[in-house]
């Protein structure tokens, strides 16, 4: 932890230059691998906060422990390495929103994967928003088909309703989900397909 002596980056001219002390937590990367960027020397760092690196990096803590954090890595440069600096940040994990997401394939923060030009959001949202009240939702009724005969005579889904899909490895879960997102051409229903935990080979 450093102690500086600042000043008003805009003082104002009818007052006098007064210093004051500003105390910094000034840590540094013990190690990086996998994604994950291990910190020591933030004592005040809190959970899902933001942590700034010297090179530009920037990354999510996601792990407390005495003496150091771990810190899932954003976005990295070339240049991040063992004993780089590290400082903590006041800004939280935001997301763009808006409908110029609309028909692309975006990584989690929103930075195209497409091939195509930053898309132009309209604002931003937390991340970890809450899910808006019951009270606020629409009734369900109107149908959703997914187009296997079998599923719609079986399981009436209705739109906006949630359904899960469960079973093994290879049972077709994914192919079911596909299916029922191309059956909805022409009828007016916005679909999204999210990838967790999958490899950029497996998204393309």
């Amino acid at each position: 932890m450093d102690a500086e002596v600042s000043a008003p980056e805009t003082p104002d001219p009818g007052t006098a230059y007064r210093p004051h002390l500003r105390i910094i937590e000034r840590g540094h990367v013990s190690s990086v691998g996998d994604g994950v960027v291990w910190i020591e020397g933030l004592p005040s760092a809190r959970m899902d906060g933001i942590v700034k690196l010297s090179d530009g990096s920037a990354a999510l803590v996601f792990h407390l422990a005495p003496g150091r954090l771990g810190a899932i890595l954003l976005n990295a440069t070339s240049a991040l390495m063992a004993g780089g600096e590290a400082r903590l940040s006041d800004e939280i994990l935001t997301i763009p929103t808006g409908e110029a997401l609309l028909g692309r394939v975006l990584d989690p923060l929103g930075a195209p994967l497409d091939g195509l030009p930053q898309p132009q959001c309209s604002g931003r949202r937390p991340i970890d928003g809450e899910s808006p009240p019951i009270v606020a939702r629409d009734f369900v009724d109107r149908p959703l088909y997914t187009g296997s005969k079998v599923v719609d005579t079986l399981i009436p889904i209705g739109r906006g309703q949630r359904q899960l899909l469960i079973g093994d490895n290879g049972s077709g879960k994914s192919a079911l989900a596909l299916d029922a997102i191309i059956g909805q051409r022409d009828q007016n229903v916005r679909c999204l397909y999210v990838l967790i935990g999958q490899k950029r080979s497996s998204v393309v």
